[in-house]
Order: structure tokens, then C-alpha cells, then sequence
């Protein structure tokens, strides 16, 4: 490997005590390993407690040490893409900021990546003696977040074009790529991913020459984990993404997922009135209208959550959901009359509020992406 082809991406938001140490680390290791650092690249996501600011100082005092801040943008993949398209290097490490990852096997993750021609090598937090499904404690993880990742990999293995099957950690979010073979599969990342080489992989269709080193994952030592219930849910919404085919947005995926509980929502409510002795009309009206409510705030924390609505202007979005939706609402109402009325059965009431649901989420969708998030469906 040459002199000046290797960058080094690290996405951060809120690492403001992490990210010098870190950047400094990487500097002075590369350095002292024959020098193969061209730039570091750190892709903000506007955060604010002065992250940037400490990497512009970094820069001041090295000119390898580049700062992009995106405004009004945020998520980890996104950043990573972002990040990689930037790169000037021919390879490229991916890795984290807040210091779990340990630098020292950029190393011999380069050497594998060069010496056997792969386009991408991955750093696994789980031993090479075992697969993501065994007991062996990793240090930087909580029994918690060890159980949830050994299955997330469990199924994304199963969900990857076979020829990643001998990757332990699809998860992991270490990895070194050679820019000019993964570069046209890095532009087709969804931006709304989480797992960036989960993605990656799913897009590049198997086309990877891909290996793995083990990654002394370490303990967290300041900030906090990103990993909370939106991240989960995205990681669910990959999931579906891949298993058809990709065909389906993301966010309609999610919606739709969203759509189902609030069809579980919908029919209690429904039954609740029905058993309380109101008529189906008034049943319907009440569990039409609260299901889209609760449909609104949900997809606004998850499927909606870049384009997120907060204070007044979350109360004006409800009013413009369930306005824009009052179409899908009338046609739910209006079909799901019509098959109760034709169908003479109290028992067979159920479908007559399923058929009225399809009608109201195709509508839901479509319309609430525009005008209430104001996105492209």
C-alpha cells in the first residue's frame, strides 16, 4: 500500500470528549505505521455540545483532518455515505468515534483487504472461534446489547445473499473498503438506514469479495449510545427492505408496520364500543379517528423522525393528517358500512373494518408523506 491512499470516515454526534482523543490517536498510529493516512474525514451531524469546534481545531493543527457538517440532515448511514463519497483515498475506514473501536487493527485489516484483493474487509466484535450465536462475552457490550446483536445477526445472515455467510458481525461497524470497486453500491445506501454495512451488503447483491479480522471492541468510556427504540425499529424496517427484494420504500414499509398496529388499535377500540352497546356507525367513527391518531404520533417518532414535528407545529400536523386523510376516513367509513350492511352477520363485522382499513392506509400514505411531512412517498 502507498503512501497517502487510506481515509479514515468517522460519523459523530455529541462526542465532543471522544472525538479528539480518538482523531489524535488515529493520526499519530497511521503516522507511526509508514504514514498510509491521506485524511481524516469527521462527518457531523450539527451537534450541540461543540463537536465541531473541536474538530476544527484539530484541523488547524493538521490539515488531514477535514470537518463536514451537515445541517437539517441527520443518521448514521447517511453520514457514512456522505463521508466515503467525500473520500479522496483509494481505501477507506469506516469506524467509530467515541473510541470502542480499537485503531489497531486498521493495520491488519489493510493487509488482508490488500494481500487477498477483497473490496471489503469487516472487523468483528465476536472471537473467530466463534459465530455471532456464541456465549463469549464481549467487553464493550452489555449482556443486553450482546443477546440483541447476536440475534440481529442470526437473521441477517439469513436475509444476505449467501456469499456473506462466513462473516461473523454484519452488524459491526468497523469495516475497510477499496473505494473504486464499492463506491457505485456505497451511492445506493438508503439514507435511512442504521446499519451501514448491513445496507451496503444488501445492495451490493453479493458482488463483494469480503473478508473479517477480529475487533477489540472496547468499553465506552464517555457520552452516550446512540441505540434506542428508533434505531430497533429501523433495523426491523432493513429487514422487510431486503427480505422483498427492496422493492418497497422504507418508509412505506415502516408506515405500513405502523399501519398494522394501528389496525390492532383500530378493531379494541371498535369491539370496546361495539361491547358497550353503541351502534357500528359511532363504533367505527370513534375507532377510525383514534387509530389515525395514534397512527400520526407514532409515524412521526419513527417512519417520520428526520422530518420529525415538535411543539404547535406537531398539533398542526394531527389537524393536517386527519384534514388530508379525511378522504381515506369518509371512503373507510363508507366501504366498511356497505360490506356490514350487505353481509346480515354480527359475527362477520371484522370484515367489514379490514376492508375500510386497506382503503384508508393506501390513501393515509400517500397524502400524509406530502403535505403533513412534506417528503416524497
Amino acid at each position: 500500500m502507498q503512501q497517502g491512499t487510506l481515509s479514515v470516515v468517522l460519523a459523530t454526534y455529541n462526542e465532543v470528549e471522544a472525538v479528539g482523543p480518538m482523531v489524535r490517536q488515529l493520526l499519530n498510529q497511521l503516522d507511526g505505521e509508514g504514514g498510509p493516512l491521506r485524511e481524516v474525514i469527521v462527518v457531523d451531524d450539527d451537534s450541540p455540545d461543540g463537536t465541531a469546534d473541536v474538530v476544527r481545531q484539530l484541523g488547524r493543527e493538521d490539515p488531514r483532518v477535514h470537518l463536514l457538517l451537515r445541517c437539517d440532515r441527520s443518521g448514521l448511514s447517511s453520514a457514512i455515505r456522505d463521508g466515503l463519497l467525500s473520500a479522496s483515498g483509494e481505501l477507506a475506514v469506516v469506524m467509530d468515534a467515541d473510541g470502542q473501536h480499537d485503531p489497531d487493527v486498521i493495520h491488519t485489516a489493510v493487509a488482508l483487504l490488500e494481500q487477498q484483493g477483497l473490496d471489503l474487509v469487516v472487523g468483528s466484535r465476536f472471537p473467530a472461534d466463534t459465530d455471532a450465536s456464541g456465549s463469549r462475552r464481549i467487553a464493550g457490550l452489555s449482556a443486553k446489547r450482546q443477546s440483541g446483536s447476536e440475534r440481529a445477526n442470526w437473521l441477517a445472515r439469513r436475509s444476505l445473499p449467501p456469499v456473506y455467510g462466513g462473516l461473523n458481525d454484519l452488524m459491526s461497524g468497523f469495516m475497510v473498503l477499496r473505494l473504486a470497486t464499492t463506491r457505485a453500491a456505497i451511492r445506493q445506501v438508503n439514507l435511512a438506514g442504521f446499519k451501514f454495512l448491513y445496507e451496503l451488503l444488501s445492495v451490493s447483491k453479493g458482488m463483494f469479495k469480503v473478508g473479517e479480522v477480529p475487533l477489540n471492541f472496547r468499553s465506552r468510556q464517555t457520552g452516550d449510545s446512540k441505540l434506542d427504540q428508533a434505531i430497533v425499529w429501523d433495523w426491523l424496517v432493513s429487514l422487510l427492505h431486503t427480505a422483498t427484494g427492496r422493492i418497497i420504500p422504507r418508509r412505506a414499509i415502516s408506515f405500513g408496520l405502523v399501519g398494522v398496529a394501528g389496525m390492532a388499535i383500530h378493531a379494541g377500540i371498535f369491539f370496546l364500543l361495539r361491547i358497550a352497546s353503541w351502534s357500528f356507525l359511532s363504533s367505527q367513527i370513534v375507532a377510525v379517528v383514534g387509530a389515525a391518531s395514534c397512527n400520526y404520533l407514532v409515524n412521526n417518532i419513527l417512519t417520520f423522525r428526520t422530518r420529525r414535528l415538535r411543539g404547535m407545529a406537531l398539533l398542526i400536523g394531527l389537524l393536517k393528517f386527519l384534514m388530508v386523510c379525511s378522504l381515506g376516513l369518509i371512503a373507510n367509513i363508507g366501504v366498511s358500512t356497505a360490506v356490514y350492511a350487505n353481509m346480515r352477520e354480527e359475527g362477520l363485522g371484522i370484515v367489514a373494518v379490514f376492508a375500510g382499513i386497506v382503503v384508508d392506509f393506501i390513501w393515509k400514505y400517500a397524502a400524509s408523506s406530502r403535505v403533513v411531512w412534506n417528503v416524497p412517498y
